[in-house]
């Protein structure tokens, strides 16, 4: 039977995962000297997608990248700030899903809990829950499902405009701040290793 970790654990790979598919996505970048991520140019995603990642499905796997990336954010950070998102089920540890962030009655979603664990003013409340329904709605649930030509585009100001501001201020809350990343990705192959 599998053994769930210490919290500050499992919260700490999510957070670490996330970063690397984030900065996949190529829709964002980590500014390593403010410690956030930032908002790629429109014309430089165009690009790179296509010449470093796939010439056709680039943007879907970007797209894809990202959402995983997002949701993992958000656990991690709820894991951080000892808001439990795991469950024994079946003999198996399970993270829950994109969902269960946000829309299970309040305040039983986990983003509702860690707002009220970490005094999240109201605004910041329904911002971030408002962005992550978007995110599971009108997002992953259209790439995870099947693949439509050319409908990512419309979504690409939803980086800048929501996520962005989302991942800062989930970094905000975690208890060391989100400067300790860096250090972080620095030494995550040996932590992932001293964990086997």
């Amino acid at each position: 039977m599998a053994k769930m970790r210490d919290r500050q654990i499992d919260g700490k790979l999510q957070i670490m995962a996330a970063m690397s598919l984030l900065k996949f996505s190529r829709l964002v970048r980590w500014d390593t000297a403010l410690a956030e991520f930032v908002a790629v140019p429109r014309d430089s995603f165009e690009s790179d997608w296509r010449s470093a990642v796939d010439p056709v499905f680039g943007r879907l796997i970007c797209w894809i990248n990202f959402s995983a990336g997002a949701e993992f954010m958000a656990k991690g950070t709820c894991l951080l700030c000892d808001v439990e998102i795991r469950e024994f089920k079946n003999g198996k540890i399970r993270f829950g899903t994109l969902g269960n962030l946000y829309q299970e009655t309040p305040p039983n979603d986990a983003l509702w809990r860690l707002c009220v664990a970490v005094n999240a003013e109201d605004d910041q409340r329904q911002f971030l829950l408002d962005a992550y329904k978007h995110l599971a709605v009108d997002i992953r649930n259209r790439d995870a499902h099947a693949y439509v030509p050319n409908v990512r585009n419309d979504h690409f100001d939803v980086v800048r405009d929501r996520f962005v501001p989302c991942f800062k201020l989930l970094l905000s809350w975690m208890p060391e701040g989100p400067n300790t990343i860096n250090k972080w990705m620095d030494d995550a192959s040996e932590f992932i290793e001293s964990l086997a």
